[in-house]
């Protein structure tokens, strides 16, 4: 184990695995140094290899190069595999509960804030048995600004281990100030899109917090906190989870298990464009040293190279699998 990995362990590794998970890639590729076996066992057992090895001689110069990929269908597997052991082997950041129980007094303070009463639900029973946010015990910021100064996030929660959500209330409710009720049929048309923007906000807070801090959160001079995932999440007065994504979803579902709860997930309503640009930087010549499993050879698609090299149809694994490479670019 690498001696910064003491308290974390391998979170370094960590940090790539979700990054791909975000870009909705199925394969990461390491150039400079071979990533450490004793990680891959956290993820596979015996009986299943979640993640497979895939090592390859470069065109271009006499390194081999590493590459971890997995089937699309194992994602919510190895999420739920990763996030089980974070939880259970990170220690807490004893700053989060600082900062945690400064984000309270200052949200306390604002009593004019908007949505009000769905933030103050959630956040009072964050650490208690029937919060909708298992794992999420911590306020991380109220009120966050971009450093593009363009609006305003509502809260970001965390688990004080290195996993964060970013989060969007809004009320769905349409009452009749006339009729002092509910109108049904106003209140559904104002329910579906007030939903969907509460998600399309999540979205592009979530994608602007990568964007500003990526693998580290550091604010002027306070102190810095390590940044292993991020998601995105609407809430209503029902306090219903609307998710952005599918990997959005499976996150909080592996942290409803660890904690022996089973809140209701809304499917996405909304989906922001993740395409991944990114791909493998080597090209043909390849050597399976680890001799993947049958199923691996079931294709649809191909790794693709950068520039002009690209793999030919022997070099094919699963369904499209793209790697996140040295340079890439995230999109959330």
């Amino acid at each position: 184990m690498y001696e910064e990995d003491q308290k974390q362990p391998y979170q370094k590794w960590f940090k790539n695995l979700f990054n791909a998970f975000q870009n909705d890639e199925t394969a990461i590729e390491f150039l400079d140094e071979n990533p450490p076996i004793e990680f891959i066992k956290i993820i596979n057992s015996k009986e299943e290899k979640l993640i497979k090895v895939l090592s390859m001689s470069s065109v271009t110069s006499s390194e081999n190069i590493v590459v971890w990929y997995w089937l699309k269908k194992d994602e919510p597997k190895i999420i739920n595999q990763a996030i089980e052991y974070i939880a259970k082997n990170y220690d807490l950041d004893e700053r989060i509960v600082s900062i945690d129980k400064k984000e309270r007094k200052e949200f306390e303070h604002d009593k004019k804030n908007k949505e009000r009463k769905i933030k103050k639900e959630l956040i009072d029973k964050l650490h208690e048995s029937d919060t909708i946010f298992p794992g999420f015990q911590y306020l991380f910021k109220y009120k966050w600004v971009p450093s593009n100064q363009i609006g305003e996030n509502d809260l970001i929660l965390t688990n004080g281990r290195g996993i964060f959500a970013i989060v969007e209330t809004k009320k769905t409710r349409f009452i009749d100030k006339v009729k002092g009720k509910l109108n049904k049929n106003r209140g559904l048309k104002l329910n579906k899109y007030r939903k969907s923007y509460a998600i399309q906000q999540a979205g592009i807070y979530k994608r602007k917090f990568v964007e500003q801090y990526g693998g580290t959160y550091k604010d002027g001079d306070g102190p810095s906190f390590d940044v292993i995932a991020v998601i995105g999440i609407g809430i209503g007065e029902d306090h219903e989870r609307w998710c952005l994504r599918p990997f959005d979803r499976q996150v909080c579902e592996a942290l409803d298990r660890i904690h022996d709860k089973h809140s209701s997930v809304r499917s996405p309503i909304y989906i922001l464009d993740n395409s991944s640009k990114s791909s493998l930087s080597s090209s043909n010549n390849t050597d399976d040293s680890n001799q993947a499993d049958d199923d691996s050879n079931q294709t649809n698609g191909s790794y693709k190279a950068n520039g002009s090299n690209q793999a030919n149809g022997s070099n094919q694994a699963n369904g499209s699998n793209k790697a996140n490479g040295s340079k890439q670019k995230n999109k959330y």
